[in-house]
């Protein structure tokens, strides 16, 4: 088996594994390494400089979506996020929260696309509106 990739498969067992497990990882890793040629220690140094910067792109994301939700924060509790999800989205409101929270669905972080993010604004910018032109009296 590629060494490299090995080592990647035995760092996710690493995350998933329970604290007692995690020893013998670390030997099967430390094992692992010690047996790598230069190549592939360059090899598993584009590897693992590959998956920091997954992690700063999925760190940024997730600062993005906090960013969104802390904006909607104010105005959430006056809103029927049901009716907007429906009449905006065609969605549901579990659908619309899964992405406001980061939920994951099928293994992966639900978050707004950049079009969704625009018709939200839409939809907000509308709903302001409508609020704004009714009169009482």
């Amino acid at each position: 088996m590629d060494k490299v990739k090995h080592f990647f498969e035995l760092k996710e067992l690493w995350k998933q594994s329970a604290e007692a497990d995690r020893s013998a990882i670390d030997r099967q890793i430390t094992e692992l390494m010690d047996s790598m040629t230069d190549q592939e220690i360059e090899q598993l140094a584009t590897g693992v400089q590959n998956d920091f910067d997954s992690i700063h792109e999925e760190v940024a994301d997730i600062k993005e979506q906090l960013t969104i939700r802390e904006r909607l924060e104010p105005v959430l509790p006056y809103l029927s996020v049901s009716k907007l999800s429906k009449d905006y989205f065609n969605k549901s409101s579990s659908w619309f929260y899964q992405r406001l929270n980061g939920n994951l669905v099928h293994g992966k972080v639900s978050r707004f696309t950049h079009e969704e993010l625009a018709t939200l604004e839409m939809a907000l910018k509308d709903i302001g509106q409508r609020i704004s032109s009714l009169r009482l009296v």
